[in-house]
């Protein structure tokens, strides 16, 4: 455990001793240490015995599960396979959101007390608020060391942060210039040392945020894939961020496309964290490069086939969670609406943990054709990054005979590659509808934060 520098408690210097307030993460991160290790069999073992647990809760203090798990035949000392666990019915983001009242515990375990709500970004079109507690926070700070170590960082350097800040005027002004803060997290800084983090918002200008990173000079970024996407662009153009020493993307999709773009731009190692409000951390990149293993000790994680079955590894799936440690408004069997292809069942890393061979996120919204037909958007996106000529593409749908495809462009850039992409379109919805190419300097983020690669502007 000699990844991080410890803080120690006045008069003990070696070995360190954490004051007794955050001895408890930090013994819980030696915990993940052991479990990661762990056996496929043993650790879906634990998780079930941990869901005993969080459905016998359920059943006494919390109304809506109460209904649905007497009402599905469910006792919870009975679930003893998974095959046991898939009888406990799907909850919708719908369904939560309409009936959030009916989630909450009428009564928490001794020792766990409610802490600061949190919402989500509504990326989905439907943001929910969630409901954690001290124990929730306690598992985030050490999951945030766990992904600290397996993605190399070392929290003594310098972090620079560009994301969604959800801040409002005057917060966000000072925002859009950036704020330095002395630590890496203000909930772990009496546990270790850390450098210092400077935070941007993300909506600022590609351009001004080089010119931010240039003189912060960082040794880690953290930011949005596309938005990483598209400084990359800048740096293989001006050329790269001297000291820099890795990458993490944050809050979408990490696509293989992106990955290569932003790694050759910036010049160092891209990981990938999975993570979300109503669970924080999901996954993180397997530190020998093999995919993504979920953090089983936090969530149960199911990736299900059209049919409501397991995918095997290689197959694509739904995500499907289960909150393991959140007792206060707790998502069991929750349908994400995230998209994973699940990876091979023994990682030759050794770890034990499940992995995921891609996340694919948000499943893509459908274009109508002028003939009444739907069409998937997703495969579009793939094709038009072929053409090449650009760094950033949106498609918008204006009306079934009309699309906009928006582009930064990179010196490459021709009328040629204009002409391909409106042909390629019109191919690809069968019809020579009307095909715009604009270019921008920059595409406008929505206030998630989250960048849209496809956007229906239509009823």
């Amino acid at each position: 455990m000699a990844f991080f520098h410890l803080r120690t408690v006045p008069g003990c210097r070696w070995p360190p001793l954490p004051d007794s307030v955050f001895a408890q993460a930090w013994n819980a991160y030696q915990e993940l240490d052991r479990t990661q290790w762990l056996p496929r069999a043993e650790l879906e073992r634990m998780q079930l015995k941990q869901v005993r647990a969080l459905l016998a809760h359920c059943l006494r203090h919390v109304p809506y599960y109460r209904k649905t798990l007497t009402a599905a035949g469910i006792v919870p000392a009975s679930i003893e396979t998974m095959d046991d666990f898939r009888r406990i019915p799907f909850l919708t983001r719908r369904d939560y959101q309409e009936q959030t009242a009916s989630f909450m515990a009428t009564q928490l375990p001794a020792g766990t007390v409610a802490s600061d709500i949190m919402q989500t970004s509504g990326s989905s079109g439907t943001p929910i608020r969630v409901y954690p507690t001290n124990m929730v926070d306690l598992w985030w700070h050490a999951f945030f060391l766990r992904d600290l170590e397996w993605c190399n960082f070392d929290a003594t350097g310098v972090l620079a942060v560009i994301r969604n800040t959800g801040k409002t005027d005057p917060e966000l002004q000072s925002l859009m210039s950036g704020v330095s803060l002395p630590y890496w997290s203000a909930g772990l800084d009496p546990l270790i040392q850390s450098g210092p983090t400077h935070v941007m918002e993300v909506r600022q200008d590609v351009r001004i945020q080089l010119q931010w990173l240039r003189r912060i000079a960082p040794d880690y970024i953290l930011s949005l894939p596309a938005n990483l996407e598209v400084l990359a662009g800048l740096l293989i153009q001006e050329g790269p961020l001297p000291g820099l020493k890795a990458i993490q993307s944050m809050a979408s999709v990490l696509t293989p496309e992106a990955q290569a773009v932003i790694e050759k731009g910036f010049g160092v190692p891209v990981t990938n964290t999975y993570s979300g409000v109503e669970a924080g951390y999901m996954a993180t990149s397997c530190p020998a490069g093999h995919g993504l293993h979920v953090h089983a000790e936090n969530i149960l994680l199911e990736v299900l086939d059209a049919d409501n079955r397991p995918c095997a590894p290689g197959q694509t799936g739904r995500i499907v969670l289960t909150t393991l440690n959140n007792l206060r408004a707790p998502f069991v069997r929750y349908d994400l609406g995230d998209d994973a292809t699940l990876g091979v069942e023994a990682c030759l890393c050794g770890r034990g943990l499940p992995l995921l061979a891609r996340i694919h996120g948000k499943q893509y919204p459908m274009f109508l054709l002028p003939d009444g037909q739907r069409k998937h958007s997703g495969p579009l996106t793939v094709m038009v990054r072929q053409i090449g000529g650009y760094w950033q593409s949106q498609i918008v749908q204006k009306a079934p005979d009309h699309v906009v495809v928006r582009l930064i462009i990179d010196a490459n850039w021709t009328e040629q590659h204009a002409e391909r992409m409106k042909r390629l379109v019109q191919e690809y919805f069968a019809s020579p509808i009307r095909v715009d190419v604009e270019i921008h300097d920059r595409l406008v983020l929505p206030n998630s934060g989250k960048f849209q690669f496809v956007i229906i502007e239509m009823a």
